[in-house]
């Protein structure tokens, strides 16, 4: 996987990917928290 200037790398994101919790109502997102996170960088 070819990373953009601002994207995590896998081991950037097995640190940090538990500070986002687990979606729980309503429909379930089309991205991952991952593709959000990313985004916002």
């Amino acid at each position: 996987m070819a990373l953009s200037r601002y994207e995590l790398s896998d081991e950037q994101w097995d640190q940090i990917q538990h500070l986002f919790s687990a979606y729980t109502t309503g429909r379930p997102s089309k991205r991952s928290n991952r593709e959000m996170f990313n985004a916002m960088l």
